[in-house]
């Protein structure tokens, strides 16, 4: 039998009840003060408790959740058009104008490293 959660409205009193799937629909009575309080319903238990419409409950979020994020992506373009600006701007400033000049100084970084893994550690860093 599953386990259901209520909420009291009265004296704000979170509690659990099993019963049957039958009666899950049913509000229950607090055990504090005696009102009658509604079922707590969140993805986590509607899943549970309705696991016959579970994969089309699952479905519907998702394609929701999916929406939402290309509303966000959408939205960032508009704020946003160009996201790479900076990134571009600063790889011009280090080492030079354009793509060709990025792999051109990448070739020469990796030169370096290379050069410190053949000679070990006596490497000092400057140019030989």
């Amino acid at each position: 039998m599953p386990i259901y959660e209520y909420s009291c409205s009265k004296c704000n009193k979170v509690f659990e009840l099993m019963r049957p799937r039958s009666e899950s629909s049913l509000s229950a009575t607090c055990p504090v003060c005696n009102a009658e309080s509604p079922r707590i319903v969140s993805d986590f238990t509607h899943g549970v408790a309705f696991s016959k419409d579970a994969p089309e409950s699952r479905k519907d979020s998702a394609n929701e959740k999916m929406w939402i994020s290309q509303q966000k992506v959408e939205e960032n373009k508009v704020k946003n058009p160009d996201p790479l600006k900076k990134w571009r701007e600063e790889r011009e400033k280090s080492c030079g104008k354009g793509p060709e000049a990025w792999v051109e100084y990448a070739k020469q970084e990796e030169a370096k490293v290379q050069k410190v893994k053949d000679y070990g550690t006596g490497f000092t860093g400057r140019e030989v």
